[in-house]
């Protein structure tokens, strides 16, 4: 466990276009890269390689269509041949490098190279493990003695400020070691690294170490205001703390990251209180009376069992959060890191137990019991620190999860049910694509080989388009293939399937929805009023939904188009489609303004997903696809 050998990515490869493993009809004008955590575009790089080995990207590495998880690169126009792509993306969050291999054709098949994605982090290493192990334990101690002198159940001998030191000086290797990791990790100065966003996490983490130790020397040299100087450091290593859970994983989760965040800052806190401080108590009670050691020993107890239910709790929703089925528990190496994690505290808590029932009683006239079993609690917390050290070189397994390339298919029959035809696509994504078609007899179910197919794709929400058509040829397994960049958007697209045999011909009809990427929902409801769905697309403006009412029954909608800067759009024109219990209609719509416009509808009880289609003045495409859930009348 101290030494993993791999680990999938932690700022996971999502999406990308072209799609792995694609054989294209047209050359792409790039490759886009999507990651579930944003990079670090001046530390990452992407390399798309010739047949003969040759780079071909034209320029460097650039965030894509305004979306910070994006990376493109720009290519020229691409002759026939398969393409290499290879890329090591640095993320912001906590600095993990991740590289990955995948291939893709431009009229060739890349059948049989690298076209799956092979992904590594070399970031997680035994230099950073140490590192990050190092600066937890440091942190621990210096908040935990601290917090110790502060409700006075660490003493009065300047244990406590001792132990403070050791944790401050502990913390402040840890971090130069961190650095030294994070800059092997991405291939670069440590200049070069300071001007990240991964260098000002580390910088920020230095100024809150730096204050911590200020407060320490402070308690030190004017032991009439000690206590100021320990709230000092405590209340600096508190910031350290967050800055550190900042630079995690709890801020690239798919929960809000305030949530995240906070919850993680609680778990690191309050596991500080109660290591650091069960570590200050020993300490601290050494030669004293037997009066202040109960006193000690009770304020201690109170305060670790506040610790003990805010370690439990906060560590189960981070774990929720960073699991995404009970199965990862067992199936990944986060997963089974985490259960090492749930032992060790499980053990530490019954040992903390036994202290409270049996040592605590005792230790008014014998410390012995309580220093033996405590120090087997500590021993237990020092690995246990260690493992959460381990955790955060680790990748949660959503964090490697791919939401995207995953392809679609529709199937269907002519009108005079003779043929049965069902379509697949390589990527779920618009852009290049490899459309495979499968043709058999609709009665025997017996392929159907050495006809003409063709595809003639129609899109349906946006009617100013005009249709194009893609050729198919005969492949693999009594299929028909072909690669065009024909799904040029998302939204919904009607694909008729023409089937020619001799002299005569069939048509089927077909359906496709990509999905396109998911975007942020604000919604509003004052007391009184109809609520306000308001969708940000991306850096090109917002739609606004408006139900007058939101319940079962006619209704009617309000849609609203604004620019970036918050001005009604200039609509040249507006579709809007209702999907409920299966069924997908599009709807007539009215121009109330230049960007505003009504739909009468009659809703029914439960989920709708409203999907609004605007082509502006400037050409400029909005659609977004809002999911409600109606309530009966």
């Amino acid at each position: 466990m101290a030494t993993p050998q791999s680990a999938s990515a932690h700022a996971g490869l999502l999406a990308s276009e072209p799609a792995t493993g694609a054989t294209l009809g047209a050359a792409p004008e790039s490759v886009r890269l999507s990651f579930s955590e944003q990079p670090e575009v001046s530390l990452s790089e992407i390399r798309v390689l010739g047949p003969d080995g040759t780079e071909e990207q034209k320029g460097t590495v650039r965030p894509a269509g305004g979306d910070p998880l994006t990376l493109e690169v720009p290519l020229p126009r691409l002759p026939r041949g398969v393409y290499t792509v290879n890329w090591k993306i640095v993320s912001a969050v906590d600095g993990h490098a991740t590289d990955g291999t995948y291939s893709f054709g431009v009229r060739a098949s890349p059948k049989g190279l690298a076209t799956e994605s092979g992904i590594s982090t070399p970031s997680s290493s035994p230099l950073e493990l140490a590192a990050r192990w190092l600066l937890l334990v440091g942190l621990v101690a210096l908040l935990g003695a601290a917090v110790a002198a502060l409700a006075r159940f660490g003493g009065s001998s300047g244990s406590d400020l001792a132990l403070a030191g050791a944790g401050w000086l502990a913390s402040a290797v840890g971090l130069l070691l961190l650095a030294d990791a994070q800059r092997r990790a991405a291939g670069s100065s440590l200049g070069g690294l300071l001007d990240t966003s991964v260098g000002h996490a580390l910088i920020w983490r230095a100024l809150a170490i730096g204050g911590a130790g200020a407060g320490l020397l402070f308690a030190r040299r004017v032991p009439r205001l000690r206590r100021l100087g320990f709230a000092l450091a405590a209340g600096a290593s508190l910031v350290a703390i967050v800055v550190h859970v900042a630079a995690g994983h709890a801020a690239a989760g798919a929960w809000p990251s305030l949530i995240t965040v906070a919850a993680q800052s609680a778990h690191f806190a309050a596991a500080g209180v109660w290591f650091g401080g069960l570590a200050a108590l020993l300490l601290g009670v050494r030669g004293a009376a037997a009066a202040a050691k109960s006193t000690a020993i009770r304020r201690f107890a109170t305060v670790a069992l506040a610790a003990l239910v805010v370690v439990f709790a906060t560590g189960t929703l981070r774990a929720v959060d960073e699991l995404g089925s009970w199965d990862e528990l067992f199936s990944s190496d986060y997963g089974r890191t985490v259960l090492a994690k749930l032992a060790l505290i499980g053990a530490i808590t019954g040992l903390a137990a036994l202290n409270r029932r049996r040592s605590v009683p005792a230790a008014t006239t014998d410390l012995g019991p309580l220093r033996r079993t405590s120090a087997i609690e500590l021993t237990l917390a020092f690995t246990a620190i260690g493992v959460a050290a381990l955790l955060g070189t680790l990748a949660p397994p959503v964090s490697g999860q791919a939401t995207g390339s995953l392809g679609l298919s529709a199937s269907g029959a002519d009108f005079g049910t003779t043929t049965r035809v069902e379509l697949k696509t390589a990527s779920d994504e618009p852009g290049p694509n490899r459309f495979t078609v499968s043709i058999e007899d609709y009665d025997s179910g017996d392929p159907l080989t050495g006809a003409g197919v063709g595809l003639r794709f129609t899109p349906l929400d946006d009617p100013g388009v005009e249709p194009s058509s893609l050729a198919l040829s005969p492949g693999p397994d009594d299929t028909y293939v072909g690669s065009g960049s024909n799904l040029a958007f998302d939204g919904r697209w009607g694909i008729a399937v023409t089937v020619q045999r001799g002299a005569g011909a069939i048509e089927v009809p077909l359906e496709l929805n990509l999905p396109g990427r998911e975007q942020f929902v604000s919604i509003l409801r004052p007391p009184g009023k109809p609520p306000k769905y308001t969708m940000q697309i991306g850096t090109t403006g917002q739609i606004q939904l408006e139900p007058h009412p939101e319940r079962a029954g006619p209704s009617r909608l309000y849609v609203t188009c604004f620019t970036t800067f918050g001005s009604e759009s200039r609509v040249d024109q507006l579709v809007l489609v209702l999907t409920a219990g299966g069924v997908t209609r599009q709807s007539p719509v009215q121009r109330l303004s230049r960007g505003k416009f009504v739909v009468d509808a009659n809703l029914k009880a439960g989920s709708l997903a409203i999907a609004v289609v605007a082509r502006t003045r400037d050409g400029t495409r909005l659609r977004g696809v809002f999911k409600l859930e109606i309530p009966p009348e």
